[in-house]
């Protein structure tokens, strides 16, 4: 597959003071980083020319330290400042895109709490991406299987909402260089430090981008606690049994 510049960005920031450093990031999952498991995915897709891990200063020699074992080719971006937004804005700043072609360019943001989404996946966004002319943004989603209820301010139960109706988003994404950095330069300070892989999306469809979603399976699970580590290994132990 054939795909224009791609820059991958990975933001790590310091999110959980339980974690090592304080980045959820670093937890370790099978004696690996989940930052690795997610640089990982993005090698193996074949799709990005050049992988960013923007951090805080604070994290940056530990990051590079990981980075240094992991043999994976990929450029440690110190940022000074706090936030996923505030990272991703200023990794495209320091990988602009070509003004012609800034339509075609395309930007890849991998959360690395989501270690399990495969190299295939990336392929599939980016894809999904590139088939529509000014589509602005491609996300993994799947459908939700919980049951949702509508409660008040004392949570009592007022109904059940359709669940058909939403769905859950997951990582990595995939977005027109030009949309993306429009949607995060306009973007208020609050909106630039929020958390989760919904406000990107957000974002852009906010500024008039349409966004596409692509069907993901279980892969895209959030590992952020001891918890979902736990439940992470189990997965993997389920998928090795039936290689």
């Amino acid at each position: 597959m054939q795909t224009p510049r791609c820059l991958a960005v990975v933001p790590v920031d310091v999110d959980d003071r339980t974690a090592p450093l304080g980045c959820a990031a670093l937890r370790e999952l099978r004696h690996r980083p989940l930052l690795l498991w997610a640089l990982s995915a993005l090698q193996s897709s074949g799709i990005p020319h050049e992988v960013v891990v923007a951090v805080p200063p604070a994290l940056a020699e530990a990051v590079a330290q990981i980075l240094q074992v992991s043999e994976v080719p990929v450029e440690v971006l110190p940022v000074e400042a706090d936030g996923p937004g505030h990272l991703l804005l200023a990794a495209l700043d320091a990988r602009p895109a070509c003004d012609a072609e800034v339509d075609a360019e395309v930007v890849v943001v991998h959360d690395p709490l989501h270690p399990l989404s495969s190299g295939a996946l990336v392929r599939d966004v980016v894809r999904d991406l590139l088939a529509v002319p000014g589509r602005a943004a491609s996300v993994p989603a799947h459908a939700v299987t919980d049951t949702l209820k509508w409660v008040d301010e004392h949570a009592v139960v007022l109904g059940t909402a359709d669940r058909e109706a939403y769905r859950m988003v997951y990582s990595p994404q995939a977005y027109r260089w030009g949309a993306l950095h429009d949607a995060l330069a306009g973007a208020d300070d609050h909106v630039l430090r929020a958390r989760g892989c919904e406000v990107l999306p957000h974002l852009v469809r906010a500024c008039g981008g349409a966004v596409s979603l692509v069907p993901a399976g279980g892969e895209g699970l959030r590992v952020a606690g001891e918890d979902d580590v736990v439940l992470a290994e189990a997965l993997l132990q389920v998928a090795d049994t039936q290689t």
